[in-house]
């Protein structure tokens, strides 16, 4: 196939991106090994005006990604105080307990994914709730920039980093996948690196059931981020560029499974895919920003990158996060750019279940595609639009 038919194809797809599946979280059963049934889902898009519905269910167990990333003992040495970690792509509904008085800009949440993204990195724990954010002090900092089925593209989401930027964002958070990028998508990224702001974004756009390189995670500056399912291994396939190279993550981490807020209240949801994995990313990225402010974002990301499991990820080539590794361990004197020891390295976490995650997942599904605009979309509001006129 030819560069000119590829990304024609790649238009046509609109990058049909990373699927987030949010779950609705039902009663945990006692037995924390027990095996949760089979999970119905529904259509992977959102039904004409309708948005996400608020979840009634909490979970109060411990969340298995809390041992997965030791994030416990991480937040004893640095909780994010000081830092502000925007989320760029839906919009942040802040009427959670979790997350109320965190969120700047906070607006209605059609997906729920801003949500569900927000709370993952600053929820505040709350009574009878397991849920507590990676980086609870953090601010979080909402940059709506999708349409209500959850669309972008990479102009929406240059204008959102570049607002992030400006409005005194720390860490970037983007939270939708695109495979097209755009002269405006890289000097928005220049401009991040330049006002030493770090950008965590998700590295594969699924697009017609083929995986591609998303953007900007394939700047060098931008940590791109892999999700891992709930045993360690890769959840998503390789990603690769528009002209068949594979394009290897910088950092893996949890991306199957994991529960956050649902958007319209306090109630608990699940979700899976590469931006919920770049959303633990970003909020261990807070952590170390708070606990050591004078290093730099590029500075951060070599730590996170550096400190993570080397073992975990291996069939991309990355590591697995380890907050407490990127806030404890010491690298050592430098040659040049290159670090020559490490002085200091942790055990690797007791590794999840399955059974442990199925255990406080249930009930009905909701699964809710984050990608970019795209031409079904287009066609979608255009026949409506003729539809109201000629009635």
């Amino acid at each position: 196939m030819s560069n000119g038919a590829e990304r024609k194809r790649l238009r046509f797809g609109a990058g049909v991106c990373l699927t987030a599946a949010l779950f609705l979280v039902a009663a945990a059963p006692a037995a924390a090994d027990q095996v949760a049934p089979a999970l119905p889902q529904v259509a992977p898009e959102l039904v004409g005006d309708e948005c996400v519905p608020s979840s009634e269910e909490t979970v109060d167990q411990e969340l298995w990604t809390e041992n997965a990333l030791g994030l416990p003992r991480a937040r004893s040495a640095s909780s994010g105080a000081g830092t502000t970690v925007a989320v760029v792509g839906s919009a942040v509904d802040d009427s959670s307990a979790a997350l109320k008085g965190v969120v700047e800009g906070a607006g209605e949440d059609c997906t729920g994914f801003g949500t569900f993204l927000a709370g993952i990195v600053a929820a505040r724990p709350q009574p009878d709730s397991g849920l507590v954010g990676v980086a609870p002090e953090a601010r979080v900092l909402s940059v709506p920039v999708t349409d209500d089925w959850g669309g972008a593209d990479a102009d929406a989401v240059a204008e959102g980093i570049t607002d992030a930027v400006s409005g005194g964002a720390d860490v970037v958070l983007v939270g939708v996948a695109v495979p097209l990028g755009s002269s405006g998508l890289e000097a928005a990224v220049d401009t991040a690196v330049e006002e030493d702001v770090l950008v965590v974004a998700p590295s594969t756009a699924m697009v017609q059931r083929d995986a591609y390189a998303a953007v900007p995670a394939t700047r060098s500056e931008v940590l791109g981020v892999t999700a891992t399912g709930t045993e360690g291994a890769p959840l998503m396939p390789p990603p690769a560029t528009a002209d068949g190279r594979i394009s290897a993550p910088d950092l893996s981490a949890p991306g199957q499974s994991v529960m956050s807020l649902a958007p319209g209240g306090d109630g608990h949801a699940v979700a899976e895919g590469d931006a919920v994995a770049a959303a633990f990313v970003a909020g261990v990225a807070a952590l170390v920003r708070s606990h050591d402010p004078g290093l730099s974002a590029a500075q951060t990301a070599e730590r996170l990158v550096l400190s993570a499991y080397p073992d975990a990820g291996a069939a991309f080539g990355t590591g697995f996060l380890d907050p407490v590794g990127a806030l404890t361990r010491q690298m050592g004197p430098r040659s040049g750019d290159a670090v020559e020891a490490e002085q200091f390295a942790l055990d690797l976490p007791r590794e999840p279940t399955r059974g442990r995650v199925m255990a406080v997942v249930g009930g009905t599904a909701l699964l809710v595609t984050i990608c970019a605009v795209g031409a079904a979309a287009v066609r979608r509001r255009r026949a409506k639009a003729e539809a109201a006129a000629t009635a």
